[in-house]
């Protein structure tokens, strides 16, 4: 869930850092009734410093409200990565800028419902977010991507195997009682705080932290996992709602349920684009028809410019563009940086095809799906969904009666937590 959202904390954690800041206000007087408070969270996109007002839109509803500074109690500045209100500073209403984000705590007027009078302000520098963000997406990027192979809990270890340079290596994750652990849910594909005993061989990783000089080992300062999985599939099915399919899996031969997440995308590789992957998966494929011979290894070809991120509403430092990696395509594991193996580029390369809707798919459409699955791979909550791959599929090796997509896809299935 990955602006970059990849270390976004959720709604829950603002709302307590909001609580707490209304701790801080004196109590009213036992025998005052206390007044009913309601809560606003989003980013200013308007401020009128004469008449103490911002104008806040909502991020659930983007109904945009009038705050009224005035009466005030409480007006602090957090950090970007803060869990709690030991560092806030505070700050007066003269400091609150188009773009910040802010947590607003107040009262509804009677004749206006958008109006609030607020009793207490967190903000959080739009200024001091974008670079915080700047600075988690380098983090990302240079992540280590791999797939568990054991875990030991006791030792706070974790082995998985990496591809560098095309070969695939093992890699010894050690981890610490500081070490944040973050799991992708098989039932929403978003992201929630976790722990090491959650991890499980075969599971998908993404480790940031310091690799040692001869990139055996990593100390993690964050770990992401999940049940992750590409597969290709045919459709059978759309539910009358469009937010799922029924399709069959082209390697078991049983139906899966697809969901598609909030932030799910849906490509169409160009049949240009369709033939260079597949000869890159299998050279012997033959070329579509207007491509050179002998390009399965030469130029990559290009599309529209990149879609960019999905901006979600409800989350406290998703940022006040709303935008960015944590979007659709917006990286994973082996998409750029250390033990990418060139997946990156097959990424990018998905995430400059043009957008489909699933109304424009129908039965008999060949998929290749990554997302999060469940237990036993009947379900799969979709992240990203790709059409037009019939060349692919037809040119992947056959194995146990299906077709495998190897190992070089990097469709980039572990976006940012959001």
């Amino acid at each position: 869930m990955p602006t970059f959202r990849s270390f976004f904390r959720h709604l829950t954690l603002f709302s307590a850092l909001a609580s707490s800041a209304l701790c801080q206000t004196p109590a009213p007087p036992a025998t005052s009734a206390k007044p009913t408070l309601d809560h606003v969270i989003g980013t200013i996109t308007a401020v009128d410093k004469s008449a103490q007002t911002v104008t806040v839109q909502e991020d659930k509803t983007s109904t945009l409200h009038t705050i009224q500074l005035a009466n005030a109690k409480t007006l602090l500045k957090v950090d970007p990565a803060a869990k709690d209100l030991k560092a806030a500073v505070r700050i007066t209403a003269d400091d609150l800028e188009t773009g910040d984000r802010v947590d607003v705590r107040g009262t509804k007027l009677e004749d206006s419902p958008t109006t609030f009078a607020a009793r207490s302000v967190i903000l959080m520098s739009a200024r001091e977010l974008a670079a915080t963000h700047q600075e988690q997406a380098a983090a990302w990027a240079k992540a280590t991507s791999g797939r568990v192979t054991a875990v030991d809990p006791a030792a706070g270890t974790i082995t998985a195997d990496v591809r560098v340079a095309g070969a695939v290596q093992p890699i010894k994750v050690q981890t610490a009682s500081t070490t944040e652990f973050t799991r992708y849910s098989p039932d929403s594909g978003k992201a929630a705080p976790s722990q090491i005993a959650q991890i499980q061989p075969g599971d998908q990783l993404k480790v940031i932290g310091q690799k040692s000089d001869d990139g055996t080992a990593i100390t993690a300062q964050r770990v992401y996992s999940g049940a992750f999985r590409t597969i290709a599939v045919t459709v059978s099915s759309l539910s009358d709602d469009g937010k799922t399919i029924t399709a069959k899996d082209l390697a078991t031969k049983k139906q899966v349920v697809i969901t598609l997440n909030t932030d799910a995308s849906i490509h169409k590789l160009p049949p240009m684009m369709a033939s260079f992957l597949a000869r890159r998966l299998n050279p012997n494929a033959p070329a579509a028809t207007g491509e050179p011979a002998g390009n399965g290894g030469g130029a990559r070809p290009t599309g529209g410019a990149p879609s960019g991120g999905a901006g979600g509403g409800g989350q406290w430092n998703q940022g006040a563009s709303g935008g960015g990696p944590g979007g659709p395509g917006g990286g994973g594991p082996g998409a750029g940086g250390p033990g990418g193996g060139g997946r990156g580029d097959i990424s990018q390369m998905i995430d400059r095809t043009p957008k489909i809707a699933i109304t424009d798919l129908k039965p008999g459409d060949a998929l290749v799906i990554s997302g999060v699955a469940t237990g036993d791979n009947s379900h799969l909550v979709a992240n990203t969904l790709i059409a037009g791959v019939e060349p692919i599929l037809q040119s992947a090796p056959a194995q146990g009666g299906g077709r495998s997509l190897g190992g070089d896809w990097g469709l980039g299935d572990m976006s940012a937590p959001q």
